[in-house]
This record gives structure tokens, C-alpha cells and sequence, in this order.
């Protein structure tokens, strides 16, 4: 039985043949630069690299614990493979004059059959280092408690996707809502420009009037004046020769005074009409919101299907009179909430 001296001197031992191997490159054997491409050791860099790779492993375990026979047999195998590794950095066509590509396969080849054996050996105490230096049971703790977060994560998430859909569903709701009725305000603009077309008209009608009936005065004192004047000393017929033509053209004058008169009176019934069935669509949106219950809503939104579809008298027609389509406006209304 070896003593913990001898255990501790021959894990040092181990250590220093593991850096040794461990300051070895895989691709620093090669040597193609050396040796050239035909006897360079380019086949012999997968074994290489396997074999430094496991032996790199085992220099990164704690290998404290480890009895001295078991150590003893590690340091032997490293010992081994380092020494494949010195004779392939010292190669040369000197030392194997005769046939060197036979002498570098043997190489090769050596330390190729030997990986069985470096594998099975080491492998188990790579196997336990790492078991041994790892906390299973925390990990396992950690994966559980990981696994419930996200499950709580993804509980939240999910009652926050809905409350947001649901949100989001009364937004649309709402916007649609004042899509509809500002859509009917916004009708408004027509009867509003109908409404300044009628009022612009009027005035025009106005100013012919009032040329008209200044005409007709200015007319009546220049080409009556006189002979008013005069009829005392002028004969009935010749009174009726001269004033007959006059009374002509005031004739014409007045009636033109009366025309505008009358276009002035449609043109602002009409700028009227129009001005309040645009005050009534503009208020409509107010109304709707004032609304308590969907039959006052109806009845708004009837009040303002009448306001619109509603014939109203030009006022250019005398007697002109105004139909009552209030029974099919009903039913057309009724007709579009069903």
C-alpha cells in the first residue's frame, strides 16, 4: 500500500507529463515544412488530435482521490504518449536513411493502436471527475425551477395577450363606432356648400333689384318728369303718345325689379333649407352621444334621414308643394337596423 507521499509525488509527476502534453499543438507535428509534403505526418493528424484531446481532459480533473496504482498506470500511458510525440519531433531522413515513409507510418501506426488502450483507461476517471465535481441534484432543482417559471411566465403572458385582444377588440369597436357617426357629420360639408352656392345667389339677386328699382325711378323722374308737367297745355292724345312708350319700359323695368325680387326670396329659402340640414347632420354625433338607449338612437338618426331625404319647396314655383315621404324613410330605416 503507497503511502500518501508517494501518491501525492507520483499525481505531481502525472501533472508535469499532462502540461507537457498539454504545450503540444496537433498541428505542429505535421512538420510538412520540414520534412516535406511526402513525409510529413498530415495522415497522422486526426490520431494526433484525439489523442492529445483525451489527455488534455484528464489534466483538467481533479485527480486527488485517485489510488497510486491508478495513477501510476496514467503517468506510464502519458509517459508513452509523449514519448511517440518527441520521436515524431525529432524525425528526420538521418535517423531512418533507408526507408523514412516506412519508419513515420510505423509511428503513426503505433499510436494509433495504442488509443483502445489510453480510452478505456482514462475515460472512467474523466467519467467520475466530472460527476464528482458536479451538483446533479442542484442542477435538476434549478431545471425544475426554471421549468415552473416558465410556466408562470407563459400564464402571464397569456392573460396579458388576452386582456391586450380584448383592449384592443373595444378600441376597434369604438373607432368603428366614431367612424360611422363622424361619417355622418361629414356629410354635412355638402349641404354646407349648397348653402354658400344660395347664399352668393341671393346676393346677386339682390344687386339686380336694387338696379332694377333704381332704374325704374331714375327712368320714371327723366321721362315722365316733363311731360307731367306739361299735360295741361298737351292734348289726350298726344299725352297718350308720349307717356304710352314710357310706361313700356317702365313696365319692363318694374317686372324685371319684381323677377329679381322673387330669386332673391328662393335663393335665401334655399340658403336656409340648406344651412339647417347642415347644422343638423353637424349635430348629429352630439345627439348620438347624449343618447341613453338604441331607440333614441334611432330616433336621432330618423330626425336626421328626414333632415336630408326630405323634399323642401325651392321657393321658384309658386304654390309649389312638398311631399311627406316620412312613411318610406320609416321603413327604409327600419329596414337597414334589421
Amino acid at each position: 500500500m503507497a503511502t500518501f507521499e508517494q501518491e501525492k509525488k507520483m499525481h505531481d509527476e502525472l501533472r508535469k507529463v499532462l502540461d507537457e502534453l498539454n504545450s503540444i499543438e496537433p498541428e505542429s507535428l505535421v512538420r510538412a515544412d520540414v520534412l516535406g509534403k511526402d513525409l510529413s505526418f498530415e495522415a497522422g493528424l486526426p490520431v494526433f488530435r484525439r489523442t492529445l484531446g483525451l489527455f488534455r481532459d484528464l489534466s483538467q480533473c481533479n485527480l486527488d482521490s485517485v489510488p497510486y496504482e491508478t495513477l501510476q498506470q496514467m503517468h506510464s500511458l502519458a509517459n508513452q504518449v509523449l514519448t511517440y510525440f518527441k520521436q515524431i519531433q525529432a524525425f528526420s531522413i538521418q535517423q531512418h536513411p533507408s526507408n523514412p515513409v516506412e519508419a513515420r507510418n510505423s509511428l503513426i501506426q503505433q499510436l494509433r493502436d495504442q488509443w483502445h488502450s489510453y480510452y478505456t483507461t482514462i475515460t472512467p476517471h474523466i467519467s467520475y471527475a466530472i460527476r464528482k465535481g458536479t451538483d446533479f441534484d442542484t442542477l435538476e432543482r434549478e431545471a425544475r425551477g426554471t421549468l415552473a417559471l416558465q410556466k408562470q411566465l407563459a400564464g402571464e403572458f397569456k392573460t396579458e395577450k388576452d386582456k391586450i385582444l380584448v383592449e384592443m377588440q373595444g378600441a376597434l369597436d369604438r373607432v368603428r363606432q366614431a367612424a360611422a357617426e363622424a361619417g355622418v357629420a361629414q356629410h354635412a360639408i355638402h349641404f354646407k356648400d349648397e348653402a354658400e352656392f344660395h347664399k352668393t345667389q341671393s346676393l346677386y339677386w339682390l344687386l339686380a333689384a336694387a338696379a332694377f328699382a333704381a332704374a325704374t325711378i331714375g327712368y320714371a323722374l327723366w321721362s315722365l318728369g316733363p311731360q307731367l308737367n306739361d299735360l295741361s297745355a298737351t292734348t289726350i292724345p298726344r299725352a297718350v303718345q308720349l307717356i304710352l312708350p314710357r310706361l313700356v319700359v317702365i313696365f319692363v323695368l318694374t317686372y324685371g325689379l319684381v323677377w329679381s325680387a322673387r330669386n332673391f326670396g328662393a335663393s335665401r329659402h334655399n340658403f336656409v333649407v340648406n344651412r339647417h340640414r347642415q347644422n343638423a347632420l353637424s349635430s348629429f354625433e352630439t345627439f348620438v352621444k347624449g343618447a341613453g338607449d338604441a331607440q333614441t338612437k334611432d330616433a336621432v338618426l330618423l330626425q336626421a334621414t328626414q333632415s336630408i331625404f326630405t323634399p323642401q319647396d325651392s321657393g321658384f314655383v309658386k304654390g309649389e308643394g312638398s311631399p311627406n315621404p316620412g312613411g318610406q324613410i320609416v321603413e327604409v330605416v327600419r329596414g337597414a337596423s334589421k
